[in-house]
């Protein structure tokens, strides 16, 4: 049986807002103290996981907030990717970095999240990401923001790693476990929907 969970205790209530808007890791890499967590949280220590909750809740929440408009809903996917985290440790394998274990289940529980809200929820930064892309497309001058909240949530998620984060194909796959494939074609859909939604031509490529 798990041990009870240790994140009524080292969650925050929030973050600062300039820490929340930060793309950038807490720290460069994983050190041996993290690697010491790792194996002891694994082995059922709350306690050491409430040390990995710490040193990674700031990520987290930055991440959360470039899908979510508002604090409540930051903060409850923050709390689910750890929750996540948590009765999921067994599965994590030391042969990649921690963060990047945890960057994935942070993802996912977006994602999930996402897909049980209507397309009227916008997320944060897509919008002027995607207008401010020195494409010359004629997407870039339509009101990004109104035409990003009305695509279905899947969509706006994979525009928002696409354009926002400015990740690959590659990256994107890497971190939803999908393939390149499968990414490709839903990037596609999702930005014949946003021309659609604009009124504009279907693209010639």
């Amino acid at each position: 049986m798990q041990p009870c969970s240790p994140l009524s205790r080292t969650v925050p209530e929030a973050p600062p807002v300039w820490l929340a808007s930060s793309q950038e890791p807490v720290r460069p890499g994983a050190t041996p103290q993290e690697d010491e967590w790792v194996r002891s949280a694994r082995a059922g220590d709350p306690e050491a996981f409430g040390e990995l909750v710490r040193l990674h809740q700031r990520r987290v929440w930055g991440l959360c907030s470039r899908f979510f408009a508002q604090r409540s809903e930051v903060e409850d996917a923050a709390q689910q990717t750890f929750l996540t985290a948590w009765s999921k440790l067994h599965t994590y394998r030391a042969r990649a970095p921690f963060e990047h274990w945890l960057t994935r289940v942070c993802l996912r529980c977006c994602y999930r999240e996402l897909r049980r809200r209507p397309a009227a929820t916008e997320p944060l930064e897509t919008a002027s990401a995607v207008a401010s892309r020195p494409t010359g497309d004629a997407c870039a001058r339509v009101d990004a923001d109104r035409l990003l909240a009305r695509l279905p949530p899947a969509d706006r998620f994979l525009l928002v790693l696409l354009e926002s984060f400015g990740l690959s194909t590659a990256e994107v796959a890497e971190r939803l476990g999908w393939s390149r494939v499968n990414v490709k074609v839903r990037a596609h859909r999702a930005r014949r929907r946003l021309r659609t939604l604009a009124g504009l031509p279907e693209s010639s490529r």
